[in-house]
């Protein structure tokens, strides 16, 4: 809207008086909304950071969980490091330990070949009546069908296209001679008694087959067998179908690829990941010295300098709720304190290796005091002679991180007591909004009534000015008398 500038008709400076006069009613009452809104918007900040900070120290504890800090590493050393001959993973609850193992034999697949002579040439006739072939390995089996004058490359092609075939491949070998072309079939399908076996339906086909309609002969040979896999453990020898070896040592899946060299094995050694589990403790301790570094930010008292009248130091941003410190207070009662469930060996911090400092800070100390075991060697015994337990002190129903997850959702999640200290100052400003609106209208129409009131002073004024100049010149031109 705009607003004509006063004191044209009286020439008085009436334009700048009125600015002033808002400009004093507007300070104080603006002022005192701004400064609310700020100490609004820093406190919803501060939460945030607070709420932020509990999070980040959560997650930090679920790391510590029985599963993820249970790892365990196996290191296979190779007979042979160009060749891999052992391949090895293990769950959380494999045993630690040191396993010599000897790779005797390799699961194998079976291998079939037609007898010499029975066909001349890739276009050679299988069969000239229809029929089925039926392919088996094991508990694995499917068909081909057989058209009448098949040829033995449309045949092998049609093999390996079958959409049931669960590994089968045919090739043609074309040997020349006596020999002539040769159907080789090979099946992946690995383990004593899984060799592959062909059946038919028409005795045309035996000649491609290893179980008989007809009077024979039959016309595929054995060249292969399926084999099961050997391996002997610590003098242990034990056989698989494949080449996979699952639980053979509890929970531990083996993979073998190659027959280990004569007198030289591979050796398997399965151990905790102490520096895994080191580097998730250290990151716990981090989180919960964040935390403590937030709240002493956020809750540190403004300080004044001598005369009471400079700021040294600005206060922190939720330095008046004792909400805040109480937050801490409970989280640090928790980690603090026994976990009863966890084994006396492993149920407090400083059993980990973990003190408390002069500013209530976590941290593993180099030196013991008074003769006793420092932070670090308490912490390298505790993953080397207890790393299991570990997991339990964290993870149990009254471990650290249970707990800490039960008092991060009451402090955290929708309607505790953060969130709800959250939703309390929106809606403070929220209203702050509605009142800086009806300020600004209020003070639009306190300007409007000023400028109204000086608008009619200016137009008196000016008419006065204006009979005064009339009189003036009236008085002026009229006779003298000496």
């Amino acid at each position: 809207m705009a607003i004509s500038a006063l004191g044209t008709a009286s020439g008085l400076d009436l334009e700048s008086l009125v600015k002033q006069l808002v400009q004093v009613e507007r300070k104080a009452k603006d002022d005192k909304l701004t400064s609310v809104r700020k100490n609004l918007d820093a406190s919803l900040s501060g939460f945030g950071k607070l709420k932020s900070s509990i999070s980040k120290l959560q997650d930090a504890v679920k790391a510590l969980s029985i599963e993820n800090l249970s790892a365990r590493t196996t290191t296979v050393k190779q007979p042979n490091e160009d060749k891999t001959y052992v391949g090895a993973t293990a769950k959380t609850t494999a045993t630690p330990g040191n396993f010599d193992i000897k790779v005797n034999a390799i699961a194998e697949g079976s291998r079939l070949e037609s007898n010499d002579g029975l066909f001349t040439d890739a276009n050679s006739i299988v069969s000239t009546t229809t029929g089925k072939m039926t392919f088996t390995a094991g508990t694995k089996t499917f068909d081909v069908d057989v058209t009448a004058n098949m040829t033995l490359d449309q045949l092998r092609k049609k093999i390996n296209s079958a959409s049931a075939n669960f590994g089968v491949s045919a090739n043609l070998i074309n040997a020349g001679g006596t020999a002539g072309t040769k159907l080789v079939v090979t099946s992946n399908v690995t383990g004593t008694g899984n060799s592959l076996q062909i059946s038919n339906n028409n005795a045309e086909l035996d000649k491609l087959s290893t179980v008989l309609t007809g009077a024979g002969p039959a016309g595929m040979q054995v060249k292969k067998s399926a084999a099961d896999a050997s391996v002997t453990i610590d003098g242990i020898t034990t056989t698989s179908k494949t080449n996979t070896f699952s639980n053979v040592i509890q929970d531990v899946e083996l993979t073998i690829s190659n027959v280990t060299p004569a007198g030289e094995n591979a050796t398997l050694t399965i151990a905790t990941d102490n520096k895994a589990a080191e580097d998730k403790i250290k990151a716990f301790m981090d989180a919960y010295n964040a935390l403590v570094t937030e709240v002493g930010d956020l809750t540190k008292n403004r300080m004044l300098s001598s005369d009471g009248k400079t700021v040294l130091i600005e206060g922190g941003a939720l330095n008046s709720d004792p909400m805040v410190r109480s937050v801490m207070s409970q989280i640090t009662s928790q980690v603090s304190g026994a976990v009863k469930s966890a084994d006396p060996k492993l149920n407090t911090l400083y059993a980990l290796g973990i003190t408390f400092n002069d500013q209530g800070k976590m941290e593993i100390s180099t030196k013991g005091l008074y003769g006793t075991d420092s932070g670090r060697e308490r912490l390298d015994k505790a993953l080397n002679e207890n790393y299991d337990l570990i997991g339990q002190f964290f993870a149990n129903s009254d471990g650290i991180g249970k707990q800490l997850e039960k008092l991060s959702k009451e402090f955290t999640q929708r309607g505790g007591l953060l969130a709800g200290k959250e939703e309390s100052i929106k809606s403070q400003i929220k209203k702050n909004d509605k009142d800086r609106e009806a300020f600004e209208i209020a003070m639009f129409s306190f300007e409007s009534t000023m400028r109204q009131r000086y608008g009619a002073l200016d137009t008196q004024l000016g008419q006065m000015q204006r009979t005064s100049s009339y009189l003036t010149a009236q008085l002026a031109s009229l006779p003298k008398f000496s």
